[in-house]
Order: C-alpha cells, then structure tokens, then sequence
C-alpha cells in the first residue's frame, strides 16, 4: 500500500445524557509494517462488507463542512493534521442528538494509487479478547477491532476534484446504532445515495439485447467478459465506464471495433449513465441462476435455461436434462441403495 498519511482519534461518552469527548493525537503515525497491516485489513474489510450507498459531497457547506476543510488540506492551505482535527468537531458536534454509548477510534487514511488518489474513512472499536502469557496464565487484553467495523467512507480524491463524477464518495453504515450512523453520514457530507440496483438491471437488460446481435458465440463470450470487468470494478471500488467497457470487449473479441458497444449504448439507451456503480449480485446472477433453501440448493449458468433446463412457471416445475456424470452416478447409487 502507498500510504500518505494515517492518524486516528478517540471518540466517546461512557454514560447517558454526558457529552461526547474527544482525544486528539497530535501528529500522523509514522509509516511502519505493522501500521501498513493495519490498514490494508480495514481497507479489505471495508470492499467485502456490504451496506454500502454511493453518492457526492452535500453542496450545502455550511451544514456540511467537511469537503470545504478538504480542499483546504488537498490544496496545501490547512496541514493533515488540523484537517482531522476540525473533521473529529464536527463529527463530535453531528452527534450531539444521539443517545447510544460510544468509545470507538477514527482512522483517517489517505493513499497514493495508480488508479487515483483515496481517503479512508474508518469507526473502529476495541474488542475484548483472552490469551495466555508465557507462564501459561490466562489474562485479557484490548485488540483493534478491524474486521467488525460498521461505518466507514471512501472518497476517490481525483473523481471529486476532476468534477466528472457524482459517485466518487463511497458510504459505508450497516448493522450501526442508528443514531451514530446518521450523526457520521451527516459528518461526512453525504448525499445522492444511487439506486445501484436499479441502474445494473437497467445497463444488464442493454448488455441483453447487444448480445441479441451477435452470433452465440460471440454472445456468450460477451457477456462472459462484461461480468469479469464489472466485477472487477466491484472489488477495486471503482464505477464501470461504459466507454471503457467497451474497448475492454474489442480487445477480447477481435470481430469489435473499440466503439462498438458505447455505440449501441447511445443509440439504444442515450439517457444511460455513462458511468455506474455495479451491483455485485446482479452482475453475477446474470451468468449464474441459484437458489436455496433448506433442503435444496441449486446453481446453474443461465445459458442453460430453455435448453438443458425448462422451467413451467404454471406448474412450478423445473426440468432437468443432460445432468452431470458424477450427479447421476450418485443419484443412481442412491436409488439402489435405498431399495
């Protein structure tokens, strides 16, 4: 990881109806392994937990301070340090209407990536946990709870101020006291939230009809490349440019002028977005039909329907055919020994 700079600060009330207290640390921590662990496994964590909306800066500033302390401190005219610590007041002043107990640290990490420039946002709680010493005696210990953090953001610092995004800020609040989840999204400056569902079913059913035009081949491959870019934006956290996409496919399908597939998005769908944030189920659901309950679970590529696989809607049937050697040979082995 490029780190540029990391702090943290406390924040807390341990009794009802008291004020939120701050302890602020004076100077960044200096880089080091241990430091680098730490917040590459909030880093991971934060792309695998879901609960996440995408949005923008709220444009009314003086609610909403934090963007403006921001580019004071991305433009040289406020240091790290009292951009965290004007930041911290605000979030101890959004809170001041909560009424949940707090003692969690935020982390503020920044990184310098190829793909742009980042600022993590990170509500950190310590966890209880026991161990034995090296005479063998049981004693406890406060650890970094870096796995079971419910609130965090991502600001993609080059999309903000390049000014050609509205889902440059990435919200993370889930399984959070309500009232310290609104308290940090207002201290954010969050606003927009994108209906991320929506817009991936709207761009899934183009992808639908593009691949109508092509021969099955070339569909198949298509589609099957479309869901590998998706969900690789998915996980680094970036949007899926439409643009981009498109030379991505030319690239693995000769036959493709660059232009090709944004083409047939303008022509088709010319209100499209040209970028969106994709939603990981969907996208993979796309490829793949599953489902379960408990005694059943089933997954298949949904090539498969209406050919190996027939569904009667009407008599909530599904039909199987051409099953797999190794299923069969259980299923024949079952049947005789149940006999």
């Amino acid at each position: 990881m490029a780190l540029t700079s990391i702090i943290a600060h406390r924040i807390y009330r341990h009794s009802p109806g008291s004020a939120f207290e701050l302890q602020l640390r004076d100077e960044a921590f200096a880089s080091d392994g241990k430091l680098e662990e730490l917040a590459y496994e909030l880093k991971t964590q934060f792309i695998r937990k879901g609960g996440k909306s995408y949005g923008r800066f709220s444009d009314e500033l003086g609610e909403f301070p934090l963007p403006a302390w921001l580019r004071d401190y991305h433009e040289e005219r406020l240091s790290f340090i009292s951009f965290t610590h004007k930041a911290m007041q605000q979030f101890q002043q959004a809170l001041e209407k909560a009424e949940s107990l707090l003692d969690a640290y935020v982390f503020f990490v920044e990184e310098k990536l190829e793909i742009g420039d980042t600022l993590n946002v990170y509500l950190v709680e310590h966890q209880n946990g026991l161990y034995l010493d090296g005479e063998l005696t049981m004693d406890d210990s406060l650890f970094l709870d870096t796995s079971g953090f419910n609130l965090a953001a991502k600001i993609q610092l080059n999309d903000w101020t390049s000014g050609d995004s509205n889902t440059y800020l990435t919200l993370m609040r889930s399984r959070s006291d309500k009232d310290i989840a609104d308290a940090f999204t207002q201290f954010i400056a969050f606003t927009d939230k994108q209906d991320i569902k929506q817009e991936t079913a709207e761009f899934l059913q183009i992808v639908d009809n593009f691949s109508q035009t092509l021969d099955e081949t070339t569909a198949k491959i298509t589609r099957t490349k479309v869901v590998d870019y998706c969900l690789e934006q998915n996980k680094a956290g970036k949007p899926v440019t439409i643009a981009a996409l498109s030379s991505n496919l030319a690239e693995e399908v000769k036959s493709y002028e660059p232009e090709r597939f944004v083409r047939y998005v303008e022509n088709s769908k010319p209100d499209l977005k040209p970028e969106f944030i994709p939603h990981a189920g969907q996208i993979r659901s796309y490829v793949r039909i599953s489902g379960r309950n408990d005694s059943l679970s089933m997954s298949f590529a949904s090539e498969c329907l209406g050919r190996e696989i027939e569904y009667d809607a009407a008599n909530d049937v599904l039909t199987i055919k051409n099953l797999p050697s190794s299923l069969k040979a259980r299923l024949i082995k079952h049947l005789k020994e149940s006999h």
